[in-house]
């Protein structure tokens, strides 16, 4: 991201600390874009054993907490050290304007895609109060928040189950099932509102979360080694406490049995469709005793927002170390270019997936000829926002989408000073 100009200054950063933080929203980008295209799960020939596929395994929940976590990241290096606090929330206001904007465009793209950006700009407009808090200050309210809201999110949603007359009925009339769009901003705005906060695909509740962590990270000196080193480790040692957890308990035939009859998943595989989330709905789940113990990606459980914001400050960590390199550096360089046009490739993909629809059902078995199919468009996919990234990088410009952003947001800055 680009930093806020007038008024209000930001801190400088390191190259090396830069280029960690763009190769990892590289990262989270391609992630997202696998988890798109790619199945998730696979079956063997027999159509009998179901098994998590790489991109299940690596990306499914994680790559889009990172791509949150980063946002968190990018607003502290945006305001740090500011001294015209109004005039910044404004343009962060114009910033988180226009990304809901887009986002509710692309909701009306038939990409089958669950659109983030509407809850990355109502994050945003939330995010921007916190930006005066002191370091230490972020720091508890982020932990706190990733900590209570999950917890918080489950009981309430129990709550409202039983008020709205059921679980099922909860479900079924308080929940959007498709992305927000300009449609649904005027024709049934209480109930997109309702989505967006609280029973979404994304649920800004829980999800904040991520960027006040990110705007945590983004106060601390990540061009030290020994900050990075910290992320690395405490990341990797919470994603693996917590998904432990959550594989432990399903050792218990009981608490299998109870998941298996609220998710219609078969006892045998629950634990297989639980490590990636897909074929999986958690949704009759949510707030009873058993969903505290699931860290099922996007349940929203909170076995599963620890593990993945553990993951997001593991992969920042990782790639800003990495990027002390300088061969390390150059070998990622496509990776960290696609990074720097984040909401442009993000856009990009989500037209292109409109464009050409997948045609293959999930699980897809080995060897089925449809495989060729789903490594042709992820390829393809890659290419192009990769390509894209390059070319862009090389000509020492932004993308399309963060220039436009830059623009307005500044424009509003001037107007105010």
């Amino acid at each position: 991201m680009s930093r806020l100009t007038k008024p209000g200054t930001s801190r400088t950063t390191k190259s090396g600390r830069i280029t960690g933080l763009d190769t990892a929203r590289g990262i989270a980008i391609l992630g997202m874009i696998a988890t798109h295209i790619f199945p998730l799960i696979h079956v063997d020939v027999s159509g009998m054993n179901a098994s998590p596929t790489w991109a299940g395994w690596a990306f499914t929940g994680v790559s889009s907490a990172l791509f949150v976590v980063l946002a968190g990241v990018g607003l502290s290096i945006l305001t740090a050290n500011t001294t015209h606090v109004t005039a910044t929330r404004k343009q962060l206001t114009v910033r988180a304007l226009v990304l809901m904007f887009i986002g509710l465009l692309l909701g009306m793209v038939e990409s089958y895609i669950a659109i983030i950006l509407v809850h990355y700009g109502v994050m945003f407009l939330l995010a921007m109060w916190f930006i005066t808090l002191s370091r230490k200050a972020l720091t508890i309210t982020a932990v706190t928040w990733l900590v209570v809201s999950p917890i918080v999110h489950g009981v309430f949603t129990r709550f409202m189950q039983l008020q709205a007359g059921g679980t099922v009925a909860y479900i079924e009339e308080w929940r959007l099932w498709h992305s927000p769009t300009l449609v649904d901003v005027f024709t049934q705005p209480f109930l997109t509102l309702w989505d967006v906060l609280f029973t979404g695909f994304y649920p800004v509740i829980s999800f904040f979360g991520y960027v006040l962590v990110g705007m945590a990270i983004g106060r601390a000196d990540l061009a030290k080694r020994s900050t990075a080193l910290f992320l690395l480790i405490s990341g990797v040692v919470t994603y693996v406490v917590c998904r432990g957890v959550s594989r432990w308990l399903l050792t218990d035939d009981a608490f299998v049995s109870r998941i298996a009859h609220a998710t219609d998943v078969a006892s045998d595989e629950v634990s297989i469709y639980a490590a990636t989330g897909s074929g999986m709905e958690t949704g009759l789940l949510m707030g009873a005793p058993e969903w505290f113990g699931l860290a099922v990606p996007h349940s929203g459980a909170p076995l599963d927002i620890y593990s993945t914001a553990g993951a997001a400050a593991a992969a920042i960590g990782f790639f800003v170390l990495l990027s002390r390199s300088r061969i390390a550096a150059k070998l990622l360089f496509p990776i960290t270019a696609t990074g720097t046009i984040a909401l442009t490739a993000y856009t990009l993909h989500i037209v292109l997936r409109g464009l050409w629809p997948s045609i293959w059902e999930e699980p897809l078995a080995i060897g089925d000829p449809a495989w060729a199919d789903v490594w042709i468009m992820l390829l393809v996919h890659w290419g192009v926002v990769i390509a894209l990234g390059v070319i862009i990088k090389l000509l020492g410009k932004r993308g399309p989408l963060e220039g436009m952003l830059r623009q307005l947001s500044n424009s509003v800055g001037r107007s105010s000073s």
